[in-house]
């Protein structure tokens, strides 16, 4: 069996992906076998990993794809037997090759967005890329996460109706601004290491609403 990719990526930096691609596969990871690739120059990704206790390392294989660049979807193709699920953190540029190399062989793009009208602009030009290889990789499907969500404020009427104008539908989960994710980072974990049981609920329905869309 082939892992499926999940691709989590927008242009924009700010809106949360390396934390909740980390999260995602740090879930996922808890019962099936999963790898995290780091495809953000930074090193975001690897550096959170690195932070694990020894005792409770992190729980999905991680490594740094950042420097391969234009043909990292050759280098995915050799770990696609070796694991059940493969999430990929994409560098925050869209005229990266990283990331149009990465979707080619996605089944999954996820685009975490801040709920702002000034953030679902600057997700247009992803939207245009995603549509762009779709009609290569004809399994790819996309899906916006509403990421980073104010907890007293609804989404606003304007950001919703400028969510309905995208190709591709926002899961039904939405992720909230909380301590708990700053803090899994901190740990080299998962909110599932902590005690907040609202960021726990969010991120297994989110992971869920994934496994649906895969299967």
């Amino acid at each position: 069996m082939s892992a499926k990719i999940i691709i989590v990526t927008n242009q924009k930096g700010g809106c949360g992906k390396t934390t909740l691609a980390m999260n995602v596969a740090g879930v996922l990871g808890l019962n099936n076998k999963t790898l995290l690739i780091d495809g953000d120059p930074q090193g975001s990704a690897s550096r959170w990993a690195a932070s694990s206790s020894d005792e409770k390392p992190f729980p999905a294989a991680v490594m740094s794809l950042a420097a391969v660049n234009d043909k990292v979807n050759r280098e995915i193709k050799k770990y696609i037997d070796d694991y059940e699920y493969i999430v990929v953190d994409c560098p925050p540029a869209i005229d990266n090759k990283f990331t149009s190399s990465a979707l080619l062989i996605a089944d999954l793009a996820l685009v975490p967005i801040v709920p702002s009208p000034t953030d679902l602009w600057a997700a247009i030009g992803i939207q245009n890329l995603i549509s762009n290889v779709s009609e290569i990789n004809e399994k790819l499907q996309a899906r916006l996460v509403a990421n980073m969500c104010q907890t007293n404020a609804s989404i606003s009427k304007e950001a919703l109706s400028l969510i309905e104008e995208f190709d591709f539908p926002k899961m039904t989960t939405d992720i909230y601004q909380r301590t708990a994710y700053r803090q899994s980072a901190a740990l080299g974990g998962t909110v599932f290491d902590l005690d907040n049981q609202k960021a726990r609920e969010e991120i297994k329905a989110l992971v869920s609403e994934i496994i649906d869309a895969l299967n």
